[in-house]
């Protein structure tokens, strides 16, 4: 004799708890968009000798920074990605926009250009390529970067540099906006060398051509 009891619910009377809602429903995770934001700052990094314009030419990244979750670092080797965490646009675009507005500040300069400058409208043209950029789970964030200035004009020198920047916060674990913040930070950090070396070219090249 079985003494178990199993109970089994026919199709039918599933059909009234399908119509009013009561079966299980999934939780719904709410999904956050972030851009980078530049640093406002009213301290030029250096003294401009002219009025400079500067066009921002492409900005090369890795592929594992192009995809529209945000990454996060678990290891030298591990990339995680937040699923309910996304960039509202790619973060090459939101990298060149931010250091775009970072130089004008930085240079006080309104004739940085982001597109559809002619050669005759801009002094120099800078092209950069990031190696890493990304926090991890400790909130440690990384930017390395490699960067080329070219003058517009014929027969003056290229300049080209690179750096590798280190920002701290807290851990971004369940808290995405710190991953937003610490690069954003980095971005203006970046932008500052980045406007140095634009004016100590700048200079360069004209004492060049005053000779």
């Amino acid at each position: 004799m079985n003494s178990g009891f199993r109970l089994s619910l026919p199709a039918f009377a599933l059909a009234p708890m399908l119509l009013s809602g009561c079966l299980p429903k999934p939780a719904t995770v709410s999904t956050r968009h972030f851009v980078l934001a530049p640093i406002l700052t009213n301290a030029p990094a250096a003294a401009a000798a002219e009025h400079l314009s500067v066009g921002i030419g492409f900005v090369t990244m890795p592929p594992y920074l192009l995809r529209d979750p945000i990454a996060l670092r678990k290891s030298s080797t591990e990339i995680e990605y937040l699923d309910d965490a996304l960039w509202g646009e790619r973060l090459d675009q939101s990298f060149r926009r931010a250091v775009a507005a970072d130089l004008s500040g930085l240079l006080s300069s309104d004739s940085i250009h982001l597109m559809n400058w002619a050669s005759e409208r801009v002094a120099m043209t800078v092209s950069i390529t990031v190696e890493q950029f990304d926090v991890d789970t400790h909130g440690r964030g990384t930017l390395r970067a490699q960067w080329r200035i070219t003058p517009s004009a014929s027969g003056l020198p290229s300049r080209d540099g690179n750096v590798q920047l280190v920002r701290t916060a807290s851990p971004p674990r369940g808290n995405p906006e710190v991953i937003a913040a610490t690069l954003s930070q980095l971005t203006s950090e970046f932008s500052r060398e980045l406007a140095q070396a634009i004016c100590g070219l700048a200079m360069t090249n004209r004492s060049a051509n005053d000779q």
